[in-house]
């Protein structure tokens, strides 16, 4: 039986080949950002941007457990549960950021 959604099996096929790498560039990126809005907050001390900071950190941090779990545990290591309460904090510093900062 044919699925609506069965022209995307080739472009999932394609991007899992690369998931690795992927992973690695997010997570550069996000420890990137964290570098750059930490060092921003130094120089002008808002708390908008540490909670930015505190989001991106959050961020990296996560795909650094990410990557761990791909390289030396069996894959299993961080479960979708722990994954969302990563989700939460990283939305709850941006939304801090946003509104109350």
């Amino acid at each position: 039986m044919a699925y609506f959604w069965d022209f995307l099996r080739p472009l999932t096929e394609a991007a899992s080949q690369f998931d690795p790498y992927i992973k690695i560039l997010v997570f550069l990126l996000a420890l990137g950002l964290f570098t750059i809005s930490y060092l921003a907050y130094g120089k002008n001390k808002s708390k908008r941007l540490l909670f930015v900071s505190i989001a991106f950190a959050l961020f990296a941090i996560k795909w650094f457990i990410k990557l761990v779990d791909i390289f030396i545990s069996p894959g299993s290591f961080l479960a979708d549960s722990s994954e969302n309460v990563f989700e939460l904090l990283i939305l709850a510093s941006l939304f801090i950021a946003l509104f109350r900062g």
